[in-house]
């Protein structure tokens, strides 16, 4: 029991020390696997245009091409810390799928490969990103 205890602050203080190292803290909206049910409260409030997607497309192809693929398929093959990067075309969405979960994870990251990038795009250009990633999934 004395053993297990130790382990799990070893893992919680590790776990920690990696968000402080990275300069994340952990906020409401932090996104977790499986989702966040605060992030999802965060409302797109950018109608999706044919301009906001537009606009979306300029940012992925400036930020996120190198990782995700021309395509957002996963295939661009930048990721350096050696992470699959997610396929944005897929059913399948580790951190949530709700527009408040997918901008949280845009702007804070979630690993090595997926940093925040709340000091390259602002909101304003989040949303439209997230407009135009919604844009590549094909209708069912």
């Amino acid at each position: 029991m004395k053993l297990t205890l130790v382990s799990v602050v070893c893992v919680m203080f590790l776990a920690v020390l990696t968000f402080a190292s990275q300069g994340t803290s952990l906020t409401a909206t932090t996104p977790r696997r499986g989702g966040n049910p605060e992030a999802a409260k965060i409302k797109n409030p950018e109608p999706s245009t044919p301009e906001s997607i537009a606009a979306g497309r300029r940012t992925y192809s400036r930020l996120c091409v190198r990782c995700h693929g021309p395509a957002g398929k996963g295939d661009g093959g930048g990721a350096g810390a050696g992470g699959q990067p997610a396929d944005l075309t897929d059913d399948t969405w580790d951190f949530g799928a709700s527009d408040g979960e997918i901008f949280s994870v845009i702007r804070e990251g979630t690993s090595a490969d997926m940093e925040s990038y709340a000091e390259r795009i602002s909101e304003t250009d989040m949303w439209h990103l997230i407009n135009y990633i919604r844009s590549l999934r094909s209708p069912k």
